[in-house]
């Protein structure tokens, strides 16, 4: 199904948004945005709603919108919420997961630890492999409701604003460090499985809060 001028719109101010291309804390003019997005201001005004329904974009009444700055509370509050999807998902996905599905998982580890670059473009590709490794897990859990969830606090919890603030500092870039995950996950108890899982995404958290503190000092 072709994409509608509302949905290429959407999808360009996203891309924007994530790739730092638009000014955060400061009221946007949607005339400016019409222009630089090169569509109408109904088409983009609608755009506009859709990213407000995923948080990335909050109208102020008698103001505009404008990007909102994170706080630590809502970084946290995300990662309490991711973990809790991916953690569901995979105390579900472990008794029926096939080889054909590790191997994948494998395959996504890799190539988030085989991306050493430091360009924007190296960023782009681990954070993009990264997500698909994460959301293919809680795919694997085969519930429809669960990961119209996980994708849904995704598109807030942002994972190139994760990569920007962890991943493009140096941390958890080990040659092996989402391999060793996976292969954790494919080894161990499920309870010890779920505690490698959480202790990722908690190490995550840390790293988007000590790189959050510095810029907002």
């Amino acid at each position: 199904m072709p994409l509608t001028q509302e949905d290429q719109v959407c999808h360009k101010v996203r891309s924007e948004i994530l790739a730092g291309g638009l000014p955060v804390g400061e009221f946007l003019s949607q005339r400016m945005l019409a222009e630089r997005f090169d569509t109408s201001l109904i088409t983009l005004r609608a755009a506009l709603r859709r990213l407000e329904n995923d948080g990335l974009i909050e109208n102020v009444p008698r103001w505009g919108v404008r990007i909102p700055e994170d706080t630590p509370e809502q970084v946290q509050d995300r990662y309490f919420m991711r973990e809790t999807l991916e953690l569901a998902a995979l105390a579900r996905a472990l008794p029926t997961m096939d080889e054909a599905q590790w191997r994948r998982l494998k395959e996504l580890a890799e190539e988030c630890d085989s991306n050493t670059g430091d360009a924007e473009a190296a960023l782009r590709v681990f954070a993009t492999a990264h997500h698909a490794l994460h959301r293919n897990l809680v795919e694997y859990a085969g519930s429809p409701l669960l990961l119209e969830q996980y994708d849904r606090l995704m598109a807030r919890n942002l994972m190139l604003i994760n990569a920007r603030r962890g991943w493009a500092t140096g941390r958890d870039r080990g040659p092996t460090h989402h391999q060793a995950l996976i292969q954790d996950l494919c080894d161990l108890s499920a309870a010890k499985a779920a505690v490698a899982l959480r202790d990722h995404i908690r190490r995550g958290l840390t790293h988007e809060l000590d790189v959050l503190g510095k810029e907002t000092r």
